[in-house]
């Protein structure tokens, strides 16, 4: 087997983690608008991809595992893909490897950017829910209007939902 194998996984990885980018990017917008039934749906798509990731994962550690063991390396270890190209002697394969290598780590990282920009958006969303929801479900003791201590709560109690209905 040749090192061509690892490079094919490694782009495999490589275009399904532009794919989590890409919807990143669409849940970014969709977060913006607020649309509940959008941002589920790329939730489930996004779902689908990590498990598609994981599967692909695995099977580049067995790539890796077996590319170490034509090479007489017995080891159970999972090198990482600068000590595998390190056993490449061909020097445009060992470039190859280095350079789909570099293009997923910034994706990767790319990726993770995006990740943590949605997540401060969210906690924006939620923040700005939690806000809504204690200015409509305060308390009358809460009330903005002075009123003075030694005066008995002599209004009932209001609720933003009319039970006498």
């Amino acid at each position: 087997m040749s090192v061509q194998r690892i490079i094919e996984s490694l782009t495999l990885l490589n275009d399904l983690h532009k794919q989590l980018l890409d919807i990143a990017e669409e849940k970014k917008q969709v977060i913006i608008k607020n649309d509940v039934e959008a941002l589920s749906q790329l939730m489930t798509k996004e779902s689908r991809l990590l498990k598609q990731v994981a599967e692909a994962e695995g099977e580049r550690q067995q790539i890796a595992q077996q590319f170490l063991q034509e090479k007489g390396i017995r080891s159970q270890l999972n090198l990482t893909v600068t000590e595998i190209a390190r056993l490449v002697f061909q020097a445009e394969e060992r470039m190859e490897l280095l350079n789909i290598q570099r293009d997923l780590s910034d994706t990767l990282h790319k990726l993770k950017e995006r990740n943590v920009i949605l997540q401060e958006l969210l906690q924006q969303s939620l923040s700005f829910v939690e806000y809504s929801l204690n200015l409509y479900m305060s308390r009358p003791e809460d009330e903005v209007v002075y009123q003075h201590p030694a005066q008995g709560n002599s209004s009932t109690p209001r609720s933003m939902f009319d039970t006498r209905a």
